[in-house]
């Protein structure tokens, strides 16, 4: 009986406890009843998984220390996400569900209060959980409603800090500082939790820092470091200062927050102790710092075991230390050691250090590695940044340098070897093929050792193999296989080990290369078919006793180990030995201008445009590369004035009549230089589409001279080169379109000149009239002098007159010919006596226009080569 009431009991009591468990009746069961549910249960286990999250999130991180430290480690995305998607990490998704399920289980919402104490953890972690997600809408939703509906919450405080950490992953900064400021002004600080605190005054920092006012940034970040607790965070904070330091320009301030860091050594993550080192040496200043501490730090630093992960950083500085003190050997000695670094993962430092090497080859003239190395450079650094965009500018201004060096070396060994004697032509050609057999001797020996190696490997294999089978074999019972034999061998294991350590010859690729060059060297280059040994290749001649034994077969010579394989290519020929010339020349040439203006290396310009005289090259090579010699000695001081007179007086005297002896002449010209340059472009090219070609070139050589430098002068020597072309004939316009490119390679203008001249080599007209015979398009030519004015302007009005009122279909035009001629053209007649006849009936005194200025019938393809040529007056003595 006693056992009835007591169960009784007991499930009253229950009952009891599950009515007073209602999420709807605010009670003190229930109150603590579902909050102790929520607490010891669901938000542990949501709180576990949010650490879990985090901790994968920073370790997963990588700060980039060549820029100032974000407060948290996380990398943010650029997309902002609405809340739909699915959470990225496990880990926060677990976290969300279980804050939903405490929500959802727990919550007493009652008349719009919350009485169940817990919840407001709740929301705190669903909050959370979403913001390191970076759903940051949905977060903001969570930390709004503990705001809204818990106003007495204890985490009232940290939730208007993490809303104002959310506002600031949002871009909303200016927002976010509002908040914070005020939530400073109206909430004393025994109200905050030391960390919150913490919280708020880092982002503050980071939002000002977003906005870029690095003062503001350092006064709070200041604040952060001396609240925190957490000696990681704290560690964080102090270089995050450090680094602000720096960029406002204050030194010492930052000098002193790394020492900070430096002291706090064991007790924070190394990569901030090792990295306040290398902040310091970035921050080195030779006029103040020894060199000698500088280099006694980064040798310890570097022979410190426990550096390892960041020796690809101590080598990049300990680089740059030699490269300063032009050690420039060891400093490609250690930028190549970071770069071999195992623990190297800085694209950026990699960027940097391939940078630094390309600068080092392009100084010492070795521009095909300098390229090299800025094309891996390129590959490192993000793009639209300025590192990328200088690296890529750097890497396209080498295309040219490239192609050039390139002629101009093959050209000059052409040129060295065809000037040896026959014997010097073999000694040359034997020193390489001796080169040549030494490195394939290398590669062989250095196989012979691997397969050494390999075979030893293989041995020790099999004496392991051994014991251990003995071993199985007298092993007591229990430890042997089963009975029945030997445990079958693993396939897997067997066909690892055998690619691995077999000494079997197929197996083993050293050896099988080393098999490959001797096979070569003693038959030669041989087709896989049968009957590969025979000496005479024509198989269907031969029979099979005619097989060479192998005993007496002849050892063949490969040929690029006989001198006369390297002979009997060599270029012969006047005309192919010119071109070659040419090249050389046109290379030089351009090598010159480009050192001269791209990379303001006067020294290899001066070295490309002597040696470029030496070769006496033609006159449109030899002219500019005089002028740019001037240009070269005249601004180098005192010292190379007398050699800059010694020039320009030798291109007046010698070619007083070319551009660049006015150039040097230099008139001064009354001249309106108030104009902008693109102006003074604009007006000339005007002009030129009246015809009035002859201003244009007299106006284009002034400005020339009063814009020197600017990059509008190739644009005006281009549309001079045309109208001198429209004026005076090809010749003037081939000449023009050369100075062009000769004198403004690395420009677009000169790069389009450089392209007309190739067009115009390839369709020059000849100076041949072609038989009018059959031809279905005529002129009717009328000469006037530029005195003529008037007569000409009547003779036009006459001609559209008559055209006009006989429906004849033509067209008349005033063209340009020479600077004393100008051409009144009837355009569209079919036939030369057609032509003939419209200009006879136009002369004939009983009509009304009464035309009788002589005329010139001829062919439109005859009118293009007289106005190509100029040669008017020697059309009229042949054809008419």
């Amino acid at each position: 009986m006693k056992q009835f009431f007591h169960y009784t009991g007991i499930l009253l009591l229950l009952m009891a406890m599950l009515a007073g468990c209602s999420r709807k009746k605010n009670s003190f069961l229930s109150r603590n009843l579902h909050a102790v549910g929520t607490e010891y249960n669901i938000l542990y286990n949501g709180n576990l998984a949010l650490q879990a999250g985090l901790d994968g999130l920073e370790q997963s991180y990588r700060d980039n220390y060549w820029d100032v430290l974000p407060v948290e480690r996380m990398t943010v995305e650029e997309t902002i996400k609405l809340g739909t998607e699915k959470a990225a990490d496990p880990n926060f998704e677990r976290a969300e569900e279980k804050a939903v399920k405490a929500v959802q289980k727990h919550s007493m919402l009652i008349n719009e209060t919350e009485y169940n104490p817990q919840i407001d953890e709740a929301y705190m972690l669903l909050g959370k959980a979403r913001y390191y997600d970076q759903r940051f809408v949905p977060a903001l939703e969570a930390f709004n409603y503990v705001l809204r509906f818990m106003p007495e919450s204890d985490q009232i405080n940290q939730a208007k800090v993490w809303r104002e950490k959310t506002n600031m992953r949002l871009d909303n900064n200016e927002t976010a500082i509002k908040n914070l400021r005020k939530l400073f002004k109206e909430t004393p600080k025994e109200e905050f939790d030391k960390e919150d605190l913490a919280i708020a005054n880092a982002t503050l920092a980071q939002a000002f820092l977003n906005l870029e006012q690095v003062d503001s940034a350092i006064v709070y970040m200041n604040r952060a470091e001396n609240q925190t607790k957490n000696r990681e965070t704290q560690a964080r904070y102090k270089f995050i200062t450090a680094q602000l330091f720096a960029k406002a320009g204050q030194r010492d301030s930052a000098f002193a927050h790394y020492d900070q860091i430096i002291e706090m050594h064991r007790k924070i993550p190394r990569r901030y102790y090792l990295n306040a080192f290398i902040e310091k040496i970035k921050l080195f200043d030779e006029s103040t710092d020894s060199k000698t501490e500088l280099l006694a730090l980064l040798n310890d630093l570097e022979e410190n075991r426990e550096n390892r992960p960041w020796l690809d950083a101590i080598y990049s500085r300990k680089a740059i230390y030699f490269e300063r003190e032009d050690s420039i050997e060891l400093a490609k000695q250690y930028y190549n050691k970071s770069l071999r670094a195992k623990q190297a993962a800085d694209e950026y430092l990699k960027g940097n250090n391939y940078s630094a090497l390309g600068k080092i080859s392009f100084d010492q003239s070795r521009f095909v590695d300098a390229g090299k190395y800025y094309d891996s450079a390129i590959t490192k650094y993000q793009e639209r940044t300025d590192e990328y965009r200088l690296v890529s500018k750097k890497r396209r201004n080498l295309d040219d340098v490239i192609l050039y060096e390139g002629w101009r070396r093959g050209a000059d060994s052409i040129f060295r070897v065809l000037a040896m004697t026959p014997e010097q032509q073999q000694t040359y050609y034997q020193a390489h093929i001796d080169a040549l057999k030494a490195e394939e001797e290398r590669i062989a020996r250095e196989a012979e050792i691997q397969a050494a190696k390999d075979a030893q490997a293989q041995t020790a294999f099999s004496k392991i193999q051994n014991n251990s089978t003995t071993r199985r074999g007298s092993a007591g019972p229990g430890f042997g296989p089963p009975s029945g034999g030997n445990m079958p061998p693993n396939p897997r294991n067997a066909s690892s080990n055998l690619g691995a350590t077999s000494s079997f010859y197929f197996y083993n690729q050293q050896t099988v290369a080393r098999g490959k060059l001797d096979f070569r060297a003693k038959w030669g280059k041989r087709e896989l078919k049968d009957n590969w040994r025979r000496k005479d290749k024509k198989e269907d001649l031969q029979s099979e006793d005619e097989l060479v034994d192998t005993e007496e077969l002849i050892e063949e010579v490969r040929p690029e180990f006989t001198t006369e394989y390297y002979i009997k290519d060599l270029p012969q020929g006047r005309i192919v030995l010119d071109s070659i010339a040419d090249s050389r020349d046109f290379a030089y040439y351009q090598l010159g201008v480009i050192y001269k203006e791209k990379f303001k290396r006067n020294d290899l310009a001066i070295q490309r445009f002597d040696t470029l005289l030496t070769h006496d090259p033609v006159e449109k090579l030899k002219l500019p590369a005089l002028y740019n010699l001037y240009l070269i000695y005249r601004d180098g001081g005192p010292e190379t004035t007398s050699k800059a007179e010694a020039i320009k007086n030798q291109i007046i005297n010698e070619y007083p009549d070319t551009r660049y002896a006015q150039l040097l002449r230099s008139p001064d010209s009354k001249l309106d230089v108030s104009q902008t340059p693109i102006g003074v472009y604009n007006m000339l090219y005007k002009e030129y589409e009246k015809e009035n070609y002859d201003y244009v070139i007299k106006n284009v050589e002034n400005y020339a001279n009063v814009f020197s430098g600017d990059p509008i002068v190739p644009k005006l020597e281009l549309l001079k080169a045309f109208a001198a072309g429209r004026l005076y004939g090809f010749a003037e316009y081939k000449k023009g379109i050369d100075y062009v490119a000769l004198n403004f390679p690395n420009t677009e203008v000169g790069k389009s000149a450089q392209g007309l001249v190739n067009d115009a080599e390839a369709l020059k007209i000849p100076e041949v009239f072609v038989p009018e015979n059959g031809l279905t398009d005529f002129k009717l030519v009328y000469r006037f002098q530029n005195t003529e004015q008037d007569a000409l302007d009547d003779t036009v009005s006459l001609l559209e007159k008559a055209i006009q009122s006989e429906d004849l279909g033509l067209r008349v035009s005033k063209d340009v010919y020479s600077t004393t001629e100008t051409l009144v053209v009837v355009h569209r007649l079919s036939s030369k006596m057609g032509a003939k006849g419209l200009g006879d009936l136009l002369a004939k005194p009983e009509n009304e226009y009464n035309l009788t200025r002589p005329f010139i019938p001829m062919a439109t393809e005859n009118y293009k080569i007289i106005q190509v040529h100029k040669n008017l007056d020697k059309y009229e003595q042949e054809m008419l």
